[in-house]
């Protein structure tokens, strides 16, 4: 255990910039971090903290002692089933940890956390908690796991703890804290992905309906069943997802944002044909076309991220969404490497 008051980590919202929903089902993606929102854990070492929604010294120690039964998480609907995912994630992926026995003084403490993320609107702001306390642990206990083992740890305390239907994507896009392009060929494969330069990235904008939307693993629940079943449809519109995401790498790298525009608008075509897309979903998008922007889902609904086509569009597009009674933002792109905040911090 480090020798440390108390330990700390943060995690950034993210947004699919091409290829969501098809990272959880053998497809491509490309992801950026948002660095507007984060989440935040905070593990205190006096372990008195019992506020809702944090993880209580005596709830951390009862995990040790149920591990192995594999009993069923239940959600209490404050966000303390996301922590309690995430320690006993924690604690299968180091199993020396958990045989210390629940009366070791390493584990005299509490988890509680903290999010601006906007709610149940698709931009991974359940598994920037889960990832936030993954690596507040890490720090407690002196491990530095690598990305794709943070990744791997998120992804398995949401699906395996929780039962969520999600893919990869969130998970590596925060565990980087960086533009991210992923061939998922193997779903739960967090090994198969190349870091970009944000600097290839075109004006964006950020959408959101403050009224919020649906949980991503209720969303993608029907659509998990029908790729299980190897429904046709399914299986084919995974397949364009993969060709639509080698075009649009194509062309960020070659600098041509008109095609990149409409490559947005054909993956939110796309995933109308197999999806379920609610009325306020497909108004955010069909406003920003309104004005030549492309425009897509950030996840899997209640927000869209959009390139205009003109830098001036910016005001107009944002005077309307708020009239419309949505969020607008600007959203902060780094550009630099050396730029990009640490998710693990000390105090």
């Amino acid at each position: 255990m480090a020798d440390m008051k108390r330990a700390m980590g943060t995690t950034y919202a993210r947004a699919g910039l091409l290829g969501n929903p098809s990272d959880g089902y053998g497809g491509k993606a490309i992801a950026i971090p948002l660095f507007d929102f984060r989440a935040q854990a905070c593990l205190e070492p006096d372990g008195s903290n019992s506020a809702p929604g944090s993880l209580s010294q005596e709830r951390v120690r009862q995990s040790l002692l149920t591990l192995a039964s594999e009993s069923p998480l239940a959600d209490s609907g404050d966000g303390r089933v996301l922590l309690e995912a995430a320690w006993r994630s924690f604690l299968k992926a180091f199993p020396e940890i958990a045989a210390r026995g629940p009366e070791d003084p390493c584990f005299r403490f509490s988890i509680h956390f903290e999010t601006d993320i906007p709610r149940q609107v698709g931009l991974a702001g359940s598994s920037a908690i889960v990832i936030s306390v993954l690596r507040a642990l890490c720090q407690w206990f002196s491990l530095e796991p690598a990305p794709e083992t943070l990744a791997e740890l998120a992804l398995s305390a949401e699906t395996l703890e929780l039962g969520i239907a999600a893919g990869p994507m969130d998970r590596v896009v925060q565990a980087r804290e960086a533009m991210v392009v992923m061939d998922l060929a193997e779903p739960g494969d967090c090994s198969s992905y190349r870091v970009m330069d944000q600097a290839l990235l075109p004006e964006l904008f950020l959408v959101w309906d403050p009224r919020g939307g649906q949980p991503s693993g209720v969303a993608h629940g029907d659509l998990r069943r029908r790729w299980e079943r190897a429904d046709p449809d399914v299986m084919s519109a995974i397949a364009e997802f993969r060709d639509l995401v080698d075009r649009g790498l194509g062309f960020l790298e070659s600098g041509d944002f008109e095609g990149f525009r409409q490559a947005m608008n054909q993956n939110f075509d796309l995933r109308s044909r197999i999806f379920n897309v609610g009325k306020r979903d497909r108004e955010m998008v069909e406003v920003a076309r309104e004005y030549g922007a492309g425009a897509k889902l950030c996840g899997s609904g209640g927000a869209v991220l959009g390139s205009p086509g003109r830098v001036s569009d910016f005001d107009t597009l944002q005077k309307r969404y708020r009239e419309m009674g949505y969020q607008f933002l600007r959203p902060r792109i780094l550009r630099s490497g050396k730029d990009v905040p640490s998710g693990l911090e000390s105090v």
